[in-house]
């Protein structure tokens, strides 16, 4: 497992490097119009494909790290010896519905494949491309579920409030 770790780390840098690649960008379209200058019309568009590829390439970390939004009440005023009973079948939920997004994201990223899909804009993108990270990163997601379901370790600490670190 410790290569899907490592694939899941990558990502997290590279949707971590495409933010900052962004920002920039934004800023130099921002001071060529305020310079009189037209910028790039690209920048729309790599700016409205990094969002979609920032937020499936992160997602695999942020759920290995517990980093995903969720609130503990519910499982703080559960007994202590039902908590990690619930964890881990809001994690096998999490498997079930990341396993049933990889298949309907495979099947669409297929049919673009096939049929020559593109996504037209100031840049005609083939559109399984776009579609391509989505499977791969359910797939990676339903993986770091799979370890809260089976491992020794749940996705809930069973305590309320804020936990950092």
């Amino acid at each position: 497992m410790r290569w899907i770790d490592r694939l899941c780390d990558l990502l997290a840098i590279f949707a971590g490097s495409y933010l900052v690649v962004i920002m920039f960008a934004i800023v130099f379209q921002a001071s060529a119009r305020s310079l009189g200058f037209s910028g790039s019309s690209h920048i729309f568009t790599f700016t409205e494909y990094g969002l979609l590829y920032i937020v499936m390439a992160g997602a695999p970390w942020l759920a290995r790290l517990k980093g995903h939004v969720f609130i503990e009440m519910f499982t703080a005023a559960l007994p202590p010896n039902v908590a990690p009973l619930f964890s881990r079948f809001v994690s096998f939920v999490c498997v079930i519905i990341c396993a049933v997004l990889v298949w309907y994201t495979l099947q669409a990223t297929l049919k673009a494949y096939r049929f020559g899909d593109a996504d037209m804009r100031s840049i005609d993108m083939p559109k399984w491309l776009l579609l391509g990270s989505m499977p791969i990163c359910f797939f990676l997601m339903a993986v770091q579920f799979t370890r809260f379901v089976f491992g020794p370790e749940t996705l809930h600490s069973g305590k309320a409030g804020v936990h950092e670190g």
